[in-house]
């Protein structure tokens, strides 16, 4: 058997012309920064720049940072990086497969890679009878009698089994580094990982770790129905558009194992399959209660939007298993998470405005925004509060959006909203003061706040409001509009408990 390899070496006419081709994907046409970040590690590149460049460069040339940008607090380049990095693979995943040249973007680096496509020698060579492929493989030893002659080949055999074996646990260990990595995109210390289960549906086979460093398993533990990928999809209101490109439609039964205990359940959809309102109805029943319908484009408001479905007081069944059974031809899902829960009433939801995670003093966890529409983001490192947990108010969103927030039907809840001023008044050396800012928030039609002025309301930099006993429309959801009066409107952090 014989293996021909292509030319690692790549020029820079093919080099270019590759990068070319990302660009004009339309890819990164929705995202600014990563596309100004591409074109600033790749010019380094071409001029042989490539072992100078740094986070400082990338924030202050690429990113319109100030001049007094500081790497250690401020990971507005980190955040781009992973975010890169994840367009790359989803490029190279889909539509740039069969490109001759793949770009990618180590992690933990800014040098790009301009690599030869090499053949998936995993999925293709077979080793159906190592002894005689590697007698051939190896040259005549002089002198050595058959006997020896076997004991060259046992060892060389050997020698493949470590290397693979070593393979195998170097690949472990890199998955295992990417899952520890603290930053932005992943945990701080003190995050609570272990008996959450997260599960990815459809047919991918890889481990994925979201905006947040949380691991996403794949799909087991399920029967039936079918596997489907719609790749590409911009999904609005989540970092995390790969949890919501496939799933598993159909009929089909999962018997998901946990410990004993009280369990809150959240589902996660969106619509990538193009479908109108009313024109197809998710019907399913979790540990055989009576069954709940959901039309999907309905509740999110139309297609590739996420949404999500929260179920407390769970409980597992005498198997030891959460009972998840999909009962219409028209059902689908794309991902599940099972967090253990100290009460009946469901889990707190706790999260900032920005691709952001942090432990508060309090050893609480903030995780990134998720249920988005509209809006923009921006980040204010060099403007915090001087207060405890200032991280809070590192990343805002501003503009004309609103959330749609997954909670538990009939139950009450204690929503914080978390606001600071970064941009006008004279102690933010921006334009304006008092007044420049006025806006409304309105959840499920009540209105929490009328004519807001942060400036006008905030001590010490922030401010936090908190209104009392909201309750989710009949469809379990917390629907936050934020709307403008004077100048758009923005949010921080955002903090949802339950009450009673």
């Amino acid at each position: 058997m014989s293996l021909t390899y292509p030319e690692t070496q790549v020029g820079e006419a093919e080099e270019r012309q590759e990068l070319q081709a990302i660009l004009q994907s339309g890819i990164l046409k929705k995202a600014p920064n990563l596309q100004s970040f591409l074109e600033f590690v790749a010019e380094e590149h071409f001029g042989g720049r490539a072992d100078q460049v740094k986070e400082y460069n990338i924030a202050v040339r690429a990113l319109h940072r100030p001049e007094s940008f500081d790497p250690e607090s401020d990971t507005i380049v980190r955040v781009t990086a992973h975010a890169l990095r994840k367009k790359l693979e989803q490029y190279y995943a889909t539509e740039g497969i069969n490109h001759a040249v793949h770009i990618h973007l180590p992690a933990g680096k800014y040098v790009l890679l301009f690599v030869s496509k090499q053949p998936d020698l995993g999925a293709t060579l077979e080793i159906p009878h190592p002894p005689s492929v590697l007698e051939s493989a190896l040259p005549p030893i002089p002198g050595a009698t058959p006997s020896r002659r076997h004991f060259w080949v046992g060892l060389g055999i050997a020698i493949v089994a470590t290397l693979s074996l070593l393979g195998v646990y170097v690949a472990k260990y890199k998955q295992q580094a990417r899952a520890a990595k603290i930053g932005v995109s992943a945990p701080a210390p003190g995050f609570k990982q272990d008996l959450i289960v997260r599960l990815r549906f459809g047919a991918s086979k890889r481990l994925y770790l979201d905006a947040a460093g949380q691991p996403w398993i794949t799909e087991r533990y399920c029967q039936g129905g079918t596997a489907f990928v719609h790749a590409g999809h911009e999904i609005q209101g989540t970092d995390d558009p790969e949890i919501f490109q496939e799933g598993r439609e159909g009929k089909f039964q999962c018997r998901i194992p946990v410990r004993p205990g009280i369990y809150q359940v959240q589902l996660l959809f969106a619509d990538t399959a193009g479908d109108r309102e009313a024109a197809r109805q998710v019907v399913f029943t979790i540990n055989n209660q009576p069954a709940d319908a959901l039309d999907v484009v309905d509740e999110a408001g139309g297609n590739d939007i996420a949404i999500g479905k929260v179920y407390a007081g769970i409980r597992p069944m005498s198997d030891g298993t959460i009972h998840l059974d999909f009962v219409s031809d028209a059902s689908f899902v794309n991902a599940i998470e099972i967090t253990p829960s100290d009460s009946e009433g469901g889990q707190p939801i706790r999260m900032l405005a920005g691709p952001a995670v942090f432990l508060d003093n309090e050893g609480n966890n903030w995780l990134p925004e998720r249920f988005f529409r509209g809006g923009r983001r921006t980040f204010h490192l060099d403007s915090l509060p001087k207060e405890a947990n200032s991280r809070l108010f590192a990343w805002e969103r501003y503009g004309h959006f609103h959330y749609f927030l997954p909670v538990i039907p009939g139950q009450k809840y204690r929503v914080r909203l978390y606001f600071s001023e970064g941009w006008f008044g004279t102690g933010n050396g921006g334009p304006g003061g008092i007044g420049s800012r006025v806006f409304d928030v309105y959840c499920n039609g009540t209105t929490l706040l009328k004519d807001f002025d942060i400036l006008r309301q905030q001590r010490g930099g922030s401010v936090v409001i908190t209104s009392h006993g909201v309750q989710p429309t009949a469809h379990g959801m917390l629907e936050l509009y934020f709307t403008p009066v004077k100048n758009y409107p923005l949010i921080n952090a955002i903090e949802v408990l339950p009450e009673g």
